[in-house]
């Protein structure tokens, strides 16, 4: 596996990592904190991106290591199954640790996620912060969401709330709906970080419409002004078609 799939894989993970307090050993293959141990690695002859997990025990020794998500990985130059094997695993983590960190204002109450970019580009809270204003009935289910897993597992949160939203939206194809959401979502892809863009096109609207051919259809008009977003939705929904595990992720 060479250091440009791993890099894409921590980047999906990067959230994990930071929240529950993992260390990586020296080439960033093995992370542990004081309860899991995770590692990321790659069988060449099968064609899989591997990810192992194994606990801690008490005296802080590393116990057997069994595998807990598989993605075929046939081709080791594109970059983009490394970053959907890596959203994978992020899933599957989130399952197998408890996160602590839950964010807090003046007030005792759950933090609301920030509007505003982090640098320069919009990330994954931010994203979610517009999504928000748009369907405010959401916000508990946010709060919800962060109480029960102290951090925001955006993947999860995004294909649980907003993907029913954006389905409902193409169903009813009303036009000033559709142009109150989907500049929101153009502006966000064309001026977010690599995460976000990837969470808008291949998490949120290829997660809405699916095989959904009147869903499509309506997308793809609702995006006629907005060349970027309709091109990397056209070819993520082609990549949908024919990647089986891509499409069991939506799922």
């Amino acid at each position: 596996m060479n250091s440009q799939v791993l890099e894409k894989i921590l980047e999906q993970l990067s959230g994990i990592i930071e929240t529950a307090g993992f260390k990586a050993n020296e080439d960033k293959t093995e992370y542990k904190n004081e309860k899991v141990a995770f590692k990321i690695g790659h069988d060449e002859e099968k064609k899989l991106l591997l990810l192992d997990i194994a606990q801690i025990g008490e005296n802080g020794e590393v116990g057997e290591y069994s595998n807990a998500s598989s993605w075929l990985f046939e081709n080791p130059e594109e970059l983009r199954d490394a970053e959907s094997a890596g959203m994978d695993f992020f899933d599957t983590l989130k399952g197998k640790i408890g996160m602590k960190g839950t964010r807090i204002n003046k007030n005792g109450e759950i933090a609301m996620p920030s509007k505003e970019k982090s640098g320069n580009s919009f990330n994954v809270e931010a994203f979610c912060a517009k999504m928000l204003a748009i369907y405010p009935q959401l916000k508990e289910e946010y709060k919800n969401h962060i109480a029960e897993y102290g951090s925001f597992l955006y993947i999860d949160f995004f294909k649980t709330h907003i993907v029913p939203q954006i389905e409902k939206l193409l169903d009813e194809n009303n036009k000033k709906s559709l142009k109150k959401v989907f500049p929101v979502l153009d502006d966000v892809y064309v001026n977010g970080d690599r995460t976000v863009q990837n969470v808008v096109v291949g998490v949120v609207l290829c997660g809405a419409v699916k095989d959904n051919e009147s869903r499509y259809q309506a997308a793809m008009e609702a995006m006629a002004e907005h060349q970027f977003l309709k091109v990397a939705f056209f070819n993520i929904m082609k990549r949908y078609k024919t990647d089986k595990a891509f499409k069991a992720m939506l799922d």
